[in-house]
Order: structure tokens, then sequence, then C-alpha cells
């Protein structure tokens, strides 16, 4: 059965050391346990990742816990900005015991020999994934012949990516085995097609969504491959009546712990409505993939109406909220809005990025203010990739403009793809905060590098953040504006000169 990597196999991952911790022969020991953080002693693959990548998961890990899948140590970062941030999930937990027992099964599990290509979809920190990567690259037996594997990871969030790719490569996987990608799921190269699909199914999807999901990963998968989910209790009835529709051959169903753990083989012939390929990103998103429309509305801001689509899972469905308004507003009365759209930012003529832009508003609305004008070319980021096609959807359909769309936990983690679509004559952040970590500076560090000199920098956040964000301007950048509303701030400033090299986010004296 052929998987989708080409070119010779990877090096196979190396047994662990013995130890003190290993049980003895012949005793049995639980699929799955946790334990105290530990760095993992196997793994063809150094488990030194680069620099940058340690230092952006440095930033926002909150925990580290090891853990034991089929008798070897796996160690994982988490972060509160992630889903289960305390400890490995127990639906994972659940799925893993399951995949466990059907690789033990003999005949209801994969081919026993040719490369092996598996789908973590939905992969948060990256626990599926990597345990099944150490689970399936080993030889079937002592001094047998190892599988040749790859392993795609997806998530639709950019700091899930960015902690799958860390948590991969601490455990000694090389990108020659594990690539994570920001995707929505069932998202891959055209033409993909997967032996195993492993998803801890986020309840909050939706249920269009989670449909999607089943109805199109029986076509995703090869001869003789598999589909093996988990999802929370109340969805499993939902689940099991959608893979029926589907015409799935489900061969494991169970509960327990508030979970149900489901398994299932495509039963042959095509599945509903023709839902055959892998979910693609791109300007025709949400006309191909209608299942993440969740609906759209009328909205005002600052006396001006304007539509918005919106998705499912991401900010900004029912209202603009706070931080849109107390932005718009101090955005026009700064009179940053020029009737011509060639300048908003004191004679720049570069690109204006929109950080965390939700479903569109403060794009949408900027770009139909400038009616009669030229307009800037929006440049849009942020952790959510739904988000970022919403939003960019919405520009489209409102105002004609195409859009680029660039997946970043913040700025500075997206600095190098953000450098790519610049210069900006302005950046406007709705930075998204996650508990326990600190990234002002990175991103007054960003806006030094990406904005043109005379570029207007404009920031929402909750008040009791603005003011330690005010407080770490750097000398290079001087405030215009400041505005309170409904809890949180506006704050608006301009780059005078661009930064010495490493000092873009040194503070005022």
């Amino acid at each position: 059965m052929a998987g989708i990597g080409r070119g010779e196999p990877p090096p196979a991952l190396q047994p662990p050391a013995a130890s003190s911790a290993t049980p003895p022969a012949g005793a049995q020991e639980p699929a799955c346990r946790r334990g105290s953080p530990q760095r993992p002693r196997w793994g063809a693959y150094p488990p030194n990742p680069p620099p940058s990548l340690e230092r952006w998961a440095a930033a926002y890990t909150s925990k580290e816990v090891t853990y034991r899948f089929r008798g070897r140590s796996y160690s994982f970062a988490l972060s509160r900005g992630l889903f289960s941030s305390n400890d490995i999930d127990r639906g994972s937990s659940l799925l893993l015991d399951a995949l466990s027992r059907v690789l033990d099964a003999g005949d209801a599990a994969l081919p026993a020999s040719g490369p092996l290509s598996v789908l973590d979809a939905g992969s948060g920190v990256g626990v599926l994934g990597v345990c099944a990567a150490g689970a399936l690259s080993y030889p079937a037996a002592p001094g047998g012949a190892s599988r040749a594997l790859r392993v795609r990871a997806q998530d639709r969030d950019e700091l899930a990516r960015l902690f799958t790719e860390y948590n991969a490569r601490r455990n000694g996987l090389g990108p020659e085995i594990l690539e994570a990608h920001t995707e929505p799921l069932l998202g891959g190269p055209e033409g993909a097609r997967w032996d195993l699909i492993l998803s801890n199914l986020p309840a909050k999807a939706g249920s269009a969504v989670l449909e999607d999901f089943v109805f199109r990963a029986p076509a995703l998968l090869g001869e003789g491959g598999m589909a093996l989910v988990v999802a929370v209790a109340p969805l499993g009835d939902f689940l099991a009546g959608r893979m029926a529709a589907a015409r799935c051959g489900v061969f494991l169903d169970e509960g327990g712990a508030g979970y149900r753990v489901l398994g299932f083989r495509p039963a042959g012939g095509p599945g509903p409505e023709g839902r055959q390929g892998t979910v693609r990103r791109g300007p025709g998103f949400f006309g191909d993939y209608p299942a993440y429309l969740r609906g759209g509305g009328d909205y005002e801001l600052s006396g001006l109406r304007y539509h918005l689509d919106a998705t499912e899972g991401a900010a900004g469905f029912d209202n603009p909220g706070a931080a849109v308004r107390a932005a718009v507003r101090l955005w026009v009365k700064l009179k940053a809005l020029k009737k011509t759209g060639k300048s908003f930012a004191g004679g720049a003529t570069g690109a204006l990025l929109v950080h965390e832009p939700d479903q569109g508003h403060f794009p949408v609305w900027l770009a139909r203010s400038m009616d009669g004008g030229a307009k800037p070319r929006f440049v849009l980021s942020g952790r959510n990739v739904l988000a970022l096609e919403a939003a960019a959807w919405n520009l489209r359909k409102a105002a004609g403009l195409a859009a680029a769309t660039v997946p970043a936990a913040d700025p500075e983690t997206g600095l190098e793809a953000l450098l790519r679509e610049g210069p900006y004559a302005g950046a406007v952040l709705f930075p998204d905060t996650v508990p326990g970590t600190d990234r002002i500076a990175a991103h007054w560090e960003a806006l030094g590098r990406l904005l043109e000199p005379g570029g207007l920098a404009l920031a929402a956040l909750p008040s009791s953040q603005a003011e330690r964000f005010a407080r770490q301007k750097p000398r290079n950048f001087s405030a215009l504006g400041d505005l309170r509303r409904e809890g949180f701030r506006a704050l608006a400033f301009r780059l005078n000169s661009a930064p010495p090299p490493g000092q873009a986010g040194r503070q005022n004296p």
C-alpha cells in the first residue's frame, strides 16, 4: 500500500535503552502511562529543536509531562493557549489504548510491510502523531526491517503546529518522519491517501464540520486503511449515525470516562455528496467547503454598515467585539483614513497588516470606509487559519480586495513570512494573549522590523495589558493616541526611524 512520501525511507527510530523504569520481561504494562517530566532516551533524530523553535516553545510552554506508550517514554511540552494544558487528555489516552490493541490484533492491524502514511487530524501539541510515529517506525521483530513512515500532523491553530513540531523534534522525530502543518481537518496534498487517520475530534468544530470529516475520510484512506477517532460521549451517537450514512465499516465502538472511541474503514462505494478530496485553503474555500460556513450577519461600526459571512470556530460571530470597536474609534479620531486611500501613515505606501482579524470586521470596515479611493494591500495574520480564510473571504466579497494570509502565533513567530509580504505602511494588532506568557517585547520587536519609517501601529488590548504594552514602547516609536472603551484600550504609535539591529524591543527610559 503506497503512502504519499517519496524518496528513500526515513531512518528508523532506535529502541530505548533499558532502564529501571522498564518492566521486567513478561510483565504487562498499560499501553499509556503518564510520568514526571524528563527527556526521552530514544530517537534517531537528535532531540535538539532549532533555536528559534526552542525559543518560541519556551515562551508559550506552561508545563512538561512524560507519557509512556507501548513501553516507550515520550516528553511533551504543553501550553495554556492550547487544549489540555495540564496533562495529556483522557480522550487521547483512550484513543492510543485502542490503537495499541489494534496493532496487537494481527489480522485487524495495518499491513505488515510497505511504507505507511499517517494523518494526525487536529494534532494539538502532537501527542497522537508522535506516539503513532514511535510505535509504527520500529521493526516488527528484533533484527527485522524497519518501516518507511510519513506522518502529517495538522491543526487549524498555528500555535498548535509550532508545539507539534517542537514535540516531534524533542522526541527524536525529524521532518523526514513527521511534518506539522497549519490547515483544516483533512487538509493535505491533492491525491493524498492515508493508511491511518487519527483524530481527537473537537466538539467545538461544529456538527457540519464533523459530518464533513466523517463523509470525507473514507475516500482519503488507502486500500486497507483505517481511521480511529475519539470524541466526547455526547457526540458519540451523532458520529456513529454519520458513519452509517457514509457507509463506513465500523470495526470498533467503545466508550468510557466520558468519551467514545470509534474505528472505521471504507466499506465500498462512493461517500454521500461526493466528498472525495482533501480540504484545500484558498480564495474559494467557503464555496468549496460550505460546512465551514456558520451563517452571516449585518453589522455597523462608526456609522458604516457591512455584511460578513462567519465560520465555525472563530471569534466575532455575534458582534465585532469591544477591541474592534475601540480600534475603529481611535482610527477615526486620528483621522488616519485618507479619502485618496494612498496614504494613511505619514506618506508611507506599503501594505496594511491586520493581526488576528477574527471574521474580518476591522479590515472589511476599513476597506469599505475607503470607498472612492485607492486602498492598501491587506495582509492578514493570526493563529486560526479558518479565521484568516473567513477574513479574506469577507474582504473579497465586501470590497473586492484580495488579501495575503500568513498563519502566525504572534507577529514575531511569523516574522520571516510576514517580511516576505511587506513592507508595511501600517499594522493593526489584536493580540491573542495566552495566560502565563509575556510577548509584548516580541510584538514591539516585530513592529520595528515590519513597518516602514513613518508607519502607523495600532494595538487594541484589554486595559490591564495595554498599560504594559505602552510602557514597553521602544524609543524610535512616538505615541499618537489612546482611547478606552468597554474595558479595552486602543493605542496608536508611529515608527520614526528603523531600529538598530536587535534593538527594536528596547524600552523607553
